[in-house]
């Protein structure tokens, strides 16, 4: 069963996420401390860790370095997770190796675990820029599935992204769409 290391601050959250995460087959480590966090990371060898930019004693910043400084922890994928989602994180998790960042006010639980999935490579998916190639396509499939005609961010003006996840519980033929803004992380 794969391992998560799972160190966000906010108790509620946690225990929100280590639900969902538990019913999707994943072994749940947890804190809310940066130390502790370390320390799990050298004892327990998790399959992908999710550390809060904001925890005790050290941050989700500080437990990215000191895991990828040292040999025994150094391959292990770190996603930088943020309730806020300032670009200046995001910017300082991509320069510091993270493999994703996560804005916590924009993730419910089931995309939190299906971005989990991705990055362990049990989940396959696709993202597709919408440029003026396949804008017409991408409005059109837009309008048919409910949303707005506009491919651009309501949020920041940036054009989405396609997002497609393989749903495997559904069969191989199924897939879940949604759009995401590459800049600001907005999903719809």
């Amino acid at each position: 069963m794969p391992k998560i290391l799972l160190a966000i601050y906010d108790d509620i959250l946690r225990r929100a996420y280590k639900e969902v995460l538990e019913e999707e087959k994943l072994e749940v480590l947890e804190t809310n401390n940066g130390m502790k966090a370390i320390d799990l990371a050298f004892a327990e060898r998790p399959d992908i860790v999710l550390a809060d930019v904001f925890l005790l004693a050290k941050n989700g910043f500080e437990v990215l370095k000191t895991l990828q400084e040292s040999e025994s922890t150094k391959k292990i994928p770190v996603l930088i997770f943020s309730q806020v989602g300032r670009e200046s994180e995001k910017v300082q998790a991509m320069e510091l190796g993270a493999k994703d960042f996560i804005i916590g006010s924009l993730t419910l639980p089931r995309e939190l675990a299906a971005k989990i999935k991705i990055h362990l490579g049990f989940q396959k998916s696709y993202q597709i820029l919408i440029d003026e190639r396949n804008a017409k396509v991408a409005k059109e499939l837009r309008v048919d599935m409910g949303y707005s005609p506009d491919y651009n961010c309501p949020r920041c003006g940036t054009p989405m992204n396609l997002f497609l996840l393989r749903d495997l519980s559904k069969g191989k033929d199924y897939f879940k769409l949604s759009f995401s803004c590459p800049a600001c992380g907005y999903t719809e």
